[in-house]
């Protein structure tokens, strides 16, 4: 990965943006500053757009094989092992409120916040090319990337464990104001985990991957 593309486009934005981007929002309370939450949710919808619209382009799939393959460059997973890559970790702004290890999920919030950044400080047409490769979108799609569908493997598991399987799914509101689905898996009964998405199917997938890393565990 040539990661300067992206890491030096971000170092080339305003000094006070760079600085919102590493802000979590314990530090801001500690120093009634503005967190990086709000910047997060822009960075979010920009690099969803810029994924899919590359996939569209370069893929001759249909709607749901193309929904699973973005999900895999776009979820927690694949943003927190960038930020681990450019050592993002030790640029986040903690307050003395916040315990514990930096979880994948702020990884994934910073870069997020990054990507906000960035498209704030330059456009879209600009930031476009450093996000794809980041992400290494071209060789992992030549490669021959396989998106896993999570709900086949589980639904595969209850069937061979004879265990029977439901999802629960409902909506609520984002911070920013946008609706989103939540969905859980339940094994006989039993809640496992949830999982989130802009999309019902996106949600299942998502709850079905948790529940099979717990499963896993």
């Amino acid at each position: 990965m040539k990661r300067n593309n992206f890491l030096d486009l971000f170092e080339k934005c305003p000094v006070e943006m760079k600085e919102l981007a590493f802000t979590h929002s314990s530090y801001a309370h500690d120093h009634n500053l503005r967190s990086n939450e709000r910047i997060e949710f822009l960075g979010d919808s920009v690099l969803s757009l810029i994924v899919s619209d590359y996939l569209y382009k370069n893929m001759r799939q249909d709607e749901g094989k193309m929904t699973k393959v973005k999900a895999s460059f776009v979820c927690t997973e694949s943003l927190s092992n960038l930020a681990k890559k450019l050592k993002i970790q030790d640029r986040i702004k903690l307050g003395k409120s916040f315990k514990g290890e930096i979880s994948d999920a702020i990884l994934e919030n910073t870069i997020e916040s990054m990507i906000g950044v960035m498209y704030l400080s330059f456009g879209m047409p600009s930031i476009k090319s450093s996000i794809i490769e980041a992400l290494e979108i071209k060789e992992k799609l030549r490669a021959g990337i396989k998106a896993k569908d999570y709900k086949s493997i589980i639904q595969e598991y209850a069937q061979a464990n004879k265990i029977k399987l439901e999802y629960t799914c409902d909506t609520f509101t984002n911070k920013g104001g946008q609706e989103e689905f939540r969905a859980g898996v339940l094994l006989d009964k039993k809640f496992i985990a949830y999982g989130q998405g802009s999309t019902k199917r996106e949600a299942e997938q998502n709850a079905a991957k948790k529940s099979m890393a717990k499963l896993n565990k």
